[in-house]
Formats: C-alpha cells, sequence, structure tokens
C-alpha cells in the first residue's frame, strides 16, 4: 500500500479505510484482519495521544489537515472513513465530529 498521497484526487472511502487499518495493524502490532471496521477504535485502546498521531499520518498521507477529534468520541475505523472523505469533498462532516474536524476552516463553505 502506498504510505504517501501527493493529495486527496482519486481516493476513496475504502482506500482511507484500508489505511486506517493498516497503521492501527502497525501500531497495535495485530493483523489487520483482527481489526474490525465497525468497532469503535477506544476498543483496541486509541486514546488521546494515539488519536493524535493517527490524525497526523492520515493528515500526510491525503494531504488535508485533519484534527485528532474525528477520531475521538467512540468512532470506528467506518466512521473514521466518512468524516475523512466529507472533509475531502468539502462537505460538512457528521454532526458528532462537525466542529472537530477543523477543516474547512468554519465559514469557509
Amino acid at each position: 500500500m502506498d504510505s504517501r498521497r501527493t493529495g486527496p484526487q482519486n481516493l476513496s472511502e475504502r482506500e482511507v479505510a484500508d489505511h486506517v487499518v493498516q497503521l492501527l495493524s502497525e501500531l497495535l502490532e495485530l493483523a489487520p484482519e483482527d481489526i474490525d471496521p465497525d468497532v469503535p477504535l477506544s476498543a483496541y485502546g486509541v486514546d488521546s495521544v494515539t488519536s493524535t498521531w493517527l490524525a497526523g499520518e492520515l493528515s500526510r498521507w491525503c494531504g488535508v489537515p485533519l484534527e485528532r477529534e474525528l477520531l475521538l468520541g467512540r468512532p470506528s475505523v467506518v466512521e473514521v472513513s466518512e468524516d475523512v472523505m466529507a472533509v475531502l469533498r468539502g462537505l460538512p462532516e457528521r454532526d458528532r465530529a462537525s466542529e472537530a474536524v477543523g477543516w474547512p476552516p468554519a465559514g469557509s463553505l
């Protein structure tokens, strides 16, 4: 899997989910198939520190700034992928994360 992206163009929700699973599997030393995309990240021990790291890795990979709050509040890999895609498309995120993502800047839409 390509670990770095040059930009968000042509990025799919599936690619985002796969990348989140890959990052988690490396961090947690689990096989990717052992990470259920519907289980809250907190079930795998993802806390605020891990969320900060994960948001940074995702930001570098997709080329768009993401805040760690996107990963807090018990979201799953599926929910994170949906929120990242919403940010990439410039759409408002689900109500749970609308103020936490931080991109695009408030009032820019």
